[in-house]
């Protein structure tokens, strides 16, 4: 059958057009163990003071788009500012693939293929660098706090109180804001900090690349529309003020 671009486009039509890869979002929750090793100094706590205020308003704003209550993922960290400021800056994603691991077989004739376990890739996430330069320092201390360098002890990773792992979901939306695709990706954690390169000839910002291992993600096939980041989409900071009440369809 010859190529169609008529019938390409009417099938595309058909389908509500292409999926685009700049609508995403994640959402990184901070296990509560990270929250108190990067915030246990007086000085830091000073610093981050407009962090905690900010966090009332945010905390605000997500329950007037449908984003309170008890399955709200932002209330499922330990920082919902934080929570929310990764989310805003985390400039590209990936959806991770998977693979079968497989085993040659022959019973008799030819050797055919058998899976014998799944293999979950890495995934990788880049944030853009604020001036406070809270992003390098929260996953530099992250690491520390799961391998920390004075003592070379690693931390039990799912203890109660030391547990550093946290399921982070990265969802795909339509050009409408539903939600379309996701996957949770189940007891994730950083293992590489990427090298972030200074010149004299570079005046651009600096982007921060932090690779996450994790034991198997989740899929997510069908979601919903988030009707306050549709407003704020069509109208503005306005758009909010119509829905008071808005919840996620």
């Amino acid at each position: 059958m010859a190529f169609s671009p008529n019938l390409f486009l009417a099938n595309v039509r058909s389908k509500d057009g292409l999926a685009k890869p700049c609508r995403f979002e994640v959402i990184l929750p901070i296990p509560p163990y990270i929250n108190e090793f990067i915030g246990n100094s007086i000085l830091e706590k000073i610093l981050n003071l407009p962090n905690s205020i900010f966090s009332n308003v945010s905390d605000a704003v997500n329950s007037a788009f449908g984003r309170g209550g008890q399955q709200d993922e932002y209330s499922k960290t330990s920082n919902s500012s934080m929570s929310r400021n990764l989310a805003l800056q985390c400039e590209s994603a990936e959806l991770p693939g998977k693979t079968m691991q497989t085993a040659d077989v022959k019973i008799y004739g030819p050797t055919f293929k058998v899976p014998y376990q799944t293999q979950y890739s890495d995934t990788s996430l880049t944030f853009l660098c604020t001036n406070d330069f809270y992003e390098r320092k929260l996953f530099d201390r992250w690491m520390e706090a799961i391998h920390p360098t004075d003592t070379n002890n690693l931390r039990f990773p799912k203890g109660d109180k030391s547990r550093y792992m946290t399921n982070i979901k990265i969802i795909q939306y339509d050009d409408f804001i539903k939600q379309i695709y996701a996957v949770e990706l189940i007891d994730a954690f950083p293992i590489g900090v990427a090298p972030q390169a200074l010149s004299w000839a570079d005046d651009s910002f600096h982007r921060l690349q932090i690779s996450f291992a994790y034991q198997k993600y989740r899929t997510i096939y069908e979601g919903t529309y988030d009707i306050g980041a549709a407003a704020a989409s069509l109208f503005g900071a306005a758009g909010s003020r119509l829905l008071p009440f808005g919840k996620a369809l």
